[in-house]
C-alpha cells in the first residue's frame, strides 16, 4: 500500500476543499446546461418567428 500525498490527506481531513471543487464543478455544469437549454429555446423560437413570417408574406402575396 503506498503513503497517500499529502493533499489528498489534507483534503480528506479538512473536507472543505474537496467539497468546494465538487461545488464548482456542479455550478458550472449546471451553468452549461442552463445555457445550453436557454439557446435551443432562442433558437427555436426564431425559427418559429422566421417561419411564421414568411408565412405571412407568402399570404400576402396571393
Amino acid at each position: 500500500m503506498t503513503d497517500p500525498t499529502p493533499d489528498a490527506v489534507a483534503a480528506t481531513v479538512a473536507g472543505a476543499p474537496q467539497d468546494a471543487r465538487n461545488t464548482a464543478r456542479n455550478d458550472e455544469r449546471s451553468r452549461r446546461k442552463a445555457m445550453t437549454i436557454r439557446a435551443v429555446i432562442y433558437i427555436a423560437a426564431t425559427h418559429l418567428w422566421a417561419g411564421f413570417m414568411i408565412l405571412v408574406f407568402t399570404l400576402g402575396k396571393r
